[in-house]
């Protein structure tokens, strides 16, 4: 059976899309710590950082830098993390390498117990996304 992220891609499981790409996908995590936490994976499957090609994690990275300039600018994040796993130990929970944008708001308490997006917060954060990275 496919991941679950590979079964984002092949449309086979919902998401709330922020940006594609013939070789990036980038969409918002189901459940997400703070309003606008993004996920970027390469459409290829790949486990782990160490057998992704170099050329597909600049795509990744590219992709994820202006993920962080729409967060600021258009959710207006006081601040953003990057961050990426790799291997049960580093608690990576899906085996498809991904990258986490994770926008900070002062005074915001990030969400934990994580709750999954409801569909309106969805739709709304991706929209507002998507156009941050058309003006970017």
């Amino acid at each position: 059976m496919k991941c679950i992220f590979c079964r984002i891609v092949a449309g086979d499981e919902k998401a709330y899309i922020v940006y594609e790409s013939d070789h990036v996908l980038a969409f918002l995590d189901k459940y997400p710590v703070s309003k606008g936490h993004t996920l970027i994976i390469p459409i290829k499957h790949y486990e782990t950082i160490f057998e992704t090609p170099d050329h597909t994690l600049y795509e990744l990275v590219k992709i994820a830098k202006k993920i962080a300039i729409a967060q600021v600018e258009i959710l207006r994040a006081d601040g953003v993390r990057i961050l990426q796993n790799n291997g049960r130990a580093a608690k990576q929970e899906i085996p498809h390498i991904h990258f986490h944008v994770i926008p900070f708001y002062h005074g915001v308490e990030l969400r934990h117990p994580r709750r999954k997006i409801d569909k309106e917060e969805g739709e709304e954060v991706a929209k507002l996304l998507r156009i941050g990275l058309d003006h970017g």
